[in-house]
């Protein structure tokens, strides 16, 4: 039974890309192959370079095991923030949990096999760390100075690293669960200030990473003492490695296996509780009110609305580019010396280039990263029945899950323009113009691109939002799509920069997405219709 449930929840975890599906060509295949290829090597990459930078002063000075330990914190932050936020809905608000509980089947067996497709992202992740670390730890000649058996141990320590984000995750992610199952109002915009909350923490560490990275060259002995101190886990962890200690690799096996038994133990003993209980809910109470009547297109919009801020994880996943916009808008107008002097130091390598381009490209930039209708059509689930059921034509259905996209972002990218115009030395009319119309051009495009995109690959098979979310085909597309489309501007634009001005090349791209938002809107309207009804 329990390889049974880990093997659908493994499936579960990559059908929204690698399910087999007609419309998925041979070439979109390799498309996706491509960019997983090549973010995981960006990635990597950029881990070699940071541990690269550390390992020699860690080894000089004698404390090689903090290199280690080190590279197996870093392991534990990123694991734990890529998978908190996913506890909650894939563990207690699975959409089959009633199903399973109806069945014969334990719940200790439920959550593992949920654990299992979370233990699959953290390793994952952890490779895009440590194979850079063990590769910089290998070319660099360091390999010599720890024993074989400490080789070995870097392998056995690297299997249960994941383990110990997984414990700390589910263990955040359990008392949120606690917590919003005793929340009886406003239990959506908590879960989601306690997420953004979380991000804006790990942002705020990651745009401090640079000044950590100094204060470990300069300080690495102080810093290694204070770990070995409050962290005996991941002190022993590097311990194990660099000195081939046994004793060091059992105590970190016991740290870290014995907290995720009991955390096991806490979430099979939670299941029944957590998913049965209505406290969270709040209760209808019949109040005599006017009836106001409202077209069913207007509904509509509603109940996008509704679900796209009933999901926490939608809007953090799916609109990125809104809340760096809002964030950035707030910083403009209390301390704009601080987005005046990032935007000049862009103009210091391109000195011919006005600080208002420089704001039109940036928020063009954080257009492309919003994919807020990728995944609207997939969301419907099954509950697609009801949508189709509307007294409306397919495409208007489609328009306005478009619609939810342009207005969610577009208007904070609208405002952050008139903020731009008005706080920073802006000069020209024709600066003022693509501030306020390129960004304005790309949301549409992108919005009707992500709905056309979704129809092509929809899921409606999900057990958890999340998954259509963070993992359907859709949504990845259309992220990376909007990237490789502002990579591809800046090479056609660095080919063609001898010719045009930066200016004239802006207006023609402000043309181009015009054109292409014309275009898939005649094509969703036309088009796509027989695509909508067949689902």
């Amino acid at each position: 039974m329990i390889l049974t449930l880990v093997k659908i929840n493994i499936a579960a975890l990559f059908a929204g890309v690698f399910k087999r599906n007609k419309r998925l060509s041979i070439p979109v295949i390799v498309v996706i192959a491509i960019l997983a290829v090549n973010l995981a090597f960006t990635f990597m990459f950029l881990f070699g370079t940071m541990f690269n930078s550390l390992i020699s002063s860690f080894f000089e000075a004698h404390i090689g095991w903090f290199y280690f330990s080190f590279a197996g914190l870093t392991v534990v932050a990123l694991c734990f923030f890529s998978i908190v936020f996913m506890v909650q809905p894939q563990i207690f608000n699975a959409r089959d949990n009633d199903l399973l509980l109806a069945m014969p089947v334990r719940p200790f067996l439920i959550v593992a096999g949920r654990l299992s497709a979370l233990l699959i992202i953290e390793y994952l992740f952890s490779a895009v760390i440590l194979i850079p670390a063990f590769m910089v730890f290998l070319i660099r000649g360091f390999i010599f100075y720890v024993p074989s058996i400490g080789v070995v141990l870097f392998f056995g320590v690297s299997l249960l690293l994941p383990l110990l984000a997984l414990t700390l995750g589910c263990l955040i992610g359990w008392l949120i669960s606690l917590l919003s199952s005793r929340i009886t109002r406003g239990k959506n915009i908590t879960m989601l200030i306690l997420s953004l909350g979380f991000l804006g923490a790990y942002l705020w560490a990651a745009s401090r990473l640079n000044n950590y990275l100094t204060v470990l060259i300069d300080q690495g002995a102080e810093m290694a003492e204070d770990l070995r101190r409050t962290l005996p886990p991941i002190y022993h962890l590097g311990v194990a490695v660099e000195e081939g200690s046994i004793l060091s690799f059992i105590i970190f096996a016991l740290f870290v296996i014995v907290p995720f038994v009991i955390m096991c133990a806490l979430l099979s003993a939670s299941l029944v509780r957590l998913t049965a209980s209505q406290r969270g809910a709040k209760k209808a109470v019949y109040r005599k009110k006017t009836m106001r009547q409202s077209s069913a297109r207007a509904a509509l919009l509603r109940k996008e609305f509704k679900r796209f801020w009933s999901l926490p994880t939608y809007v953090l996943n799916a609109s990125l580019g809104v809340i760096a916009t809002i964030i950035s808008t707030v910083i403009l107008i209390v301390y704009p010396s601080i987005i005046l002097d990032t935007l000049q130091q862009f103009t210091e390598f391109m000195p011919q280039v006005d600080i208002g381009i420089i704001a039109v490209i940036a928020l063009s930039a954080i257009a492309s990263i919003n994919n807020v209708s990728a995944p609207s059509v997939s969301l419907e689930g099954k509950q697609l029945w009801i949508l189709k059921s509307y007294p409306i034509y397919p495409h208007e259905i489609l328009l306005i899950k478009a619609g939810l996209h342009m207005t969610v972002c577009g208007l904070p990218l609208l405002l952050a323009g008139v903020v731009c115009i008005f706080v920073l030395p802006v000069s020209g009319f024709l600066p003022i113009l693509l501030i306020l119309f390129m960004p304005a051009a790309l949301t549409v495009m992108f919005a009707l691109l992500g709905v056309a995109i979704n129809l092509k690959f929809p899921r409606f098979d999900w057990v958890n939002p999340v998954q259509p979310v963070k993992q359907g085909l859709s949504s990845i597309l259309t992220l990376f799509g909007g990237i490789g489309i502002i990579i591809a501007l800046t090479i056609i634009y660095a080919l063609l920069s001898y010719f045009i001005t930066i200016e004239f090349f802006l207006v023609l791209c402000c043309a181009v997405a015009i054109a292409a938002s014309i275009a898939l809107y005649f094509h969703l309207k036309n088009g796509e219709n027989k695509i909508f009804e067949e689902l």
